[in-house]
């Protein structure tokens, strides 16, 4: 009768005769101590020459100084290693399902706990205000509303805001990765920018004037006003809108008596071209309210 051994030890050398054991069939086999060279384990090289370990002169505590790992080891008939075989590929593919089903439950969990933390639903939506978010800013914060560079304000459930929010689903700017944490796609912060400009009434404005040229503009609107602290101070930044739809900015530390939605004439140097948003803007200087 033909015996066999394990798949895990076909590559040993069989030493001796088979023999029953137990009603079992085995041999001797050993195979190539990996440790060491021919018994002897080497600590280091020096002048081209290994140096064998100064305890117990070198001897491999592995392999006894033999240079061989010797074991008993069990033999099969083949009709019995083909079961074994079949046990073990049952049992890898059982294995290889439950790990396959633990990472998708984890990566579930991840992307749930992920899409909640960053302002999404369940079903990957989410809703960016649009408009002049900024001088609200501190009341979309208080309404739950969550501040991203790219998304800007948004959230999950836009109740209150329906009227100035849009609608943006996680594959038009997130990929989410294996562990279930989502990461921008190239384009992503275009694609929100051309989201919130295609309505904007501002979309066809247009720059003016030649750079370091004055001029004076009638019946200017006063569209916002905000500010920050920069190295010099505090700083105001004030945007107007022309008749013609064309935006105006002033970067200036004085106080502007007026309100928004006021209309006045605007006196100003023109000091930069700017496009925010794909928002254009003239920048002006030295402005006079009148």
């Amino acid at each position: 009768m033909e015996y066999v051994t394990a798949p895990s030890y076909r590559d040993y050398e069989t030493v001796g005769s088979p023999y029953f054991k137990n009603g079992k069939m085995y041999t001797k086999a050993r195979t190539k101590c990996d440790r060491c060279v021919n018994g002897v384990y080497i600590c280091r090289i020096e002048n081209g020459q290994p140096v064998p370990h100064p305890v117990a002169n070198g001897v491999c505590f592995q392999c006894g100084g033999s240079g061989y790992i010797s074991k008993e080891v069990r033999l099969y008939t083949v009709e019995e290693a083909e079961k074994m075989e079949k046990r073990n590929e049952a049992a890898r593919i059982k294995r290889e399902q439950e790990r396959e089903a633990k990472m998708k439950a984890e990566f579930a969990d991840n992307k749930r706990k992920w899409l909640e933390k960053n302002g999404f639903t369940q079903d990957g939506v989410t809703y960016i205000v649009t408009g002049d978010s900024y001088s609200i800013k501190d009341e979309l914060k208080a309404a739950g509303f969550i501040f991203d560079p790219v998304l800007r304000w948004h959230k999950a459930d836009p109740a209150g805001y329906e009227d100035r929010v849009k609608k943006v689903e996680l594959d038009q700017v997130i990929e989410m990765s294996a562990w279930g944490e989502g990461h921008y796609i190239s384009g992503a912060k275009d694609y929100v920018d051309n989201l919130l400009t295609e309505d904007s009434e501002d979309k066809n404005s247009e720059w003016i004037g030649e750079k370091g040229s004055r001029y004076t503009f009638e019946n200017v609107t006063f569209v916002s006003r905000r500010g920050f602290n920069g190295r010099f101070g505090y700083s105001n930044i004030y945007t107007f809108r022309t008749e013609e739809g064309n935006l105006l900015t002033w970067f200036s530390a004085v106080d502007v008596d007026r309100e928004v939605g006021d209309v006045f004439t605007l006196a100003g140097t023109v000091k930069d071209h700017s496009e925010y948003k794909g928002i254009k803007s003239t920048v002006l200087s030295r402005c006079k309210v009148k």
